[in-house]
């Protein structure tokens, strides 16, 4: 009896043993840990305007976090922006939250806090239960500049005469660099640049009227600072409305036999259906596709003027169709789709040689959905010219091209019906009426000469 108590005594001490050691070496681990949080601040820029948020990301997969703060230092006076605590899960399991995202709005003048440099400060804790149970504690600070003032917006261009569907150049002078400014029509933006005269506060911005905007159009120039800080000015403007022809176009069998068998790579789905719905989907589908690539060509640009004087037409051309038609397609007598035509068709001799309406820079040459083969040209502060339907193109991407360069022949690729140059002018994205920019005195009245009357270059 003796004999086995004595044998279970190694037992018992090893078991007191181990229930007193796995928790103090859970407790030395795990509640003990010392990794502080991991915090990172994401400031759009080291600017904080009048009404501005700061974003703070804090990881702690150890113990959770307890407690967030952040404050403004400025002229040796520091301000509380926000102070946050989290809660616990228990003392065993630590904090309930392991990452944390704060998004905190800041008001330096609701704050008391002057235009000038400052530092942000944000200290982070975590439920560990390191120094006295305080937890282990990061802290971040960056510096920052209190930026409340909106940039003033001083016109240079005053009378500016537009047409529906037509193009437009603003100049103005910022009291302040900022990253972002230009004009505001309706709903579309079109980016100022500065750079092209000596004076580095005066911007210029290429600006355009939707073919469905109309008197109804808004028109101002927008500027905001690095703080996020915005100001707004009307610009005087003139709109002169257009009506635009309609168009009715029948479908053949003859046409559709011809070109859907081009288009069945695009819609294989639709190979096997018939003629007409696969011509839908091209005109409708592959329409808006080509749109957005266009779109994409387009969102980039020279900040230098390229061009100079009046841009080209395709020598010895007719039109055939013109800018903003409004196309009503028929088949069988019966209406079937309804689109724009946002360009002008220009007909020559068959593969006739195509110029560069003025100096650019090659931004696309490759094929486009229904436009076939198409050629892209930056003119340069948001200006393109398109040329579509080309049976040769004889440029590559990047390439400089000077004014009147043959860069390509006339061609039926595409959604083509017979041997043309589709030809369209783009500013920043939106197609305008390219007759304009054949015209030598609409460009001096409209565009050179309030560029010369700006100042030096």
């Amino acid at each position: 009896m003796n004999k086995q108590r004595r044998s279970l005594k190694p037992i018992l001490v090893v078991s007191m043993v181990l229930l007193i050691s796995i928790p103090a070496v859970w407790l030395a681990i795990i509640r003990l840990e010392g990794t502080p949080p991991a915090l990172e601040i994401d400031l759009a820029s080291a600017f904080i305007g009048a009404a501005g948020t700061i974003d703070v990301s804090v990881d702690d997969a150890g113990s959770g976090v307890r407690r967030i703060w952040m404050g403004l230092l400025v002229d040796g006076r520091e301000v509380e922006i926000l102070q946050r605590t989290y809660p616990s899960a228990g003392f065993f399991a630590g904090g309930k939250e392991k990452t944390v995202q704060v998004n905190a709005a800041v008001s330096p003048k609701s704050l008391g806090l002057a235009d000038g440099k400052g530092v942000l400060r944000v200290v982070v804790w975590d439920y560990s239960l390191r120094e006295w149970g305080k937890g282990n504690r990061v802290q971040l600070e960056k510096e920052i500049r209190i930026d409340t003032q909106a940039p003033s917006i001083n016109l240079i261009s005053r009378a500016h005469n537009l047409a529906q569907g037509g193009s437009g150049v603003a100049l103005y002078r910022l009291s302040e660099d900022c990253p972002v400014s230009g004009v505001n029509v309706g709903d579309h933006f079109y980016p100022g640049y500065a750079g092209h005269f000596k004076d580095s506060t005066i911007y210029m911005a290429f600006f355009a009227l939707d073919y469905r905007q109309g008197k109804e159009a808004r028109v101002a120039v927008t500027a905001t600072d690095f703080a996020g800080n915005l100001s707004t000015t009307g610009l005087i403007h003139h709109i002169n409305t257009r009506s635009f022809r309609k168009d009715a176009i029948n479908l053949s069998d003859t046409f559709l036999n011809a070109k859907m068998p081009d288009f069945e790579r695009y819609f294989p789905e639709a190979a096997s259906g018939s003629r007409l719905d696969l011509f839908l989907k091209v005109n409708r589908e592959l329409r808006s596709m080509d749109s957005e690539a266009i779109y994409q060509v387009t969102s980039q640009t020279e900040k230098e003027i390229l061009w100079d004087g009046p841009f080209l037409r395709l020598p010895h051309a007719a039109n055939r169709a013109r800018f903003a038609d409004q196309r009503t397609y028929f088949y069988a007598g019966k209406e079937v789709d309804r689109q724009v035509h946002l360009g002008i068709d220009l007909a020559s001799t068959a593969h006739s040689l195509v110029p560069a309406a003025n100096r650019g820079k090659v931004v696309f040459a490759g094929e486009q959905g229904i436009y076939g083969n198409t050629i892209i040209l930056d003119h340069g502060f948001g200006l393109f010219t398109l040329y579509s339907h080309l049976s040769q193109i004889d440029v590559a991407d990047g390439q400089m091209v000077e004014k009147g360069k043959m860069i390509g022949k006339t061609g039926i690729t595409g959604l083509a019906g017979g041997d043309h140059l589709h030809f369209s002018t783009l500013i920043h994205q939106t197609y305008v009426n390219p007759v304009e920019w054949w015209d030598d005195m609409w460009i001096k009245n409209n565009v050179s000469d309030k560029i010369d009357d700006a100042g030096p270059r």
